[in-house]
């Protein structure tokens, strides 16, 4: 039961991961040549209506192409899926805090995050400031949670990346939007998870 209960939290967060990957991914596909185009409002739209789902941007007609994509579409900037799939698994102890009617164990939590990391993990010099073991200290001491933002994607970027790292109209788009959706994707991942959680209630 416990392996099941884990597996179902890791598939929910792995999809979320892939799903903002792809958010940023098309958000630079369409800064090329569909800026007038596409309202990214509806990008954003359509990636929230099921933060689970990384396919539903092609329900917009819109096809991933690595030639347009650039660096974006190369091997090396796949470490930001994993990275954010790190960012997002180093939070279970704050999103479990706010499910309190859930008798969810930490050891439980622990599983989630164990089988996050055999999917990919990633944290290359520490750019995420969180670990597992600070949020859950942070989180039993009643510390208030630290903001989900891009601090960690704009130092990749500058560290490791080439051509997005420079000063350019669709460079700052990529980032733009990165600043909304990255709040917005987790908010609605936490939404989610506290909703499972809380369907294992009080004993």
């Amino acid at each position: 039961m416990d392996d099941d209960i884990a597996l179902k939290f890791a598939d929910i967060i792995d999809n979320a991961a892939e799903s903002l990957f792809a958010a940023l991914q098309y958000c630079y596909l369409i800064a090329e040549n569909d800026f007038y185009n596409i309202n990214v409002k509806d990008l954003f739209r359509v990636g929230l209506v099921d933060i689970t789902n990384p396919e539903c941007f092609r329900n917009m007609g819109l096809m991933l192409d690595e030639k347009r994509l650039g660096e974006l579409g190369e091997p090396k900037f796949r470490e930001v899926l994993e990275i954010i799939r790190y960012s997002f698994a180093v939070r279970l102890p704050f999103i479990r805090r706010d499910a309190p009617e859930s008798y969810i164990r930490e050891t439980q939590l622990k599983q989630t995050y164990d089988l996050l990391e055999e999917y990919g993990f990633l944290n290359p010099d520490g750019i995420v400031m969180e670990s597992f073991k600070s949020s859950s200290w942070l989180a039993k001491t009643k510390k208030p949670e630290p903001p989900y933002d891009t601090e960690w994607l704009r130092s990749w970027i500058y560290t490791y990346g080439h051509d997005v790292a420079a000063i350019n109209n669709r460079n700052m788009f990529l980032l733009g939007c990165a600043d909304a959706l990255f709040p917005l994707y987790y908010s609605s991942l936490k939404e989610r998870l506290v909703n499972e959680f809380n369907k294992y209630g009080t004993e």
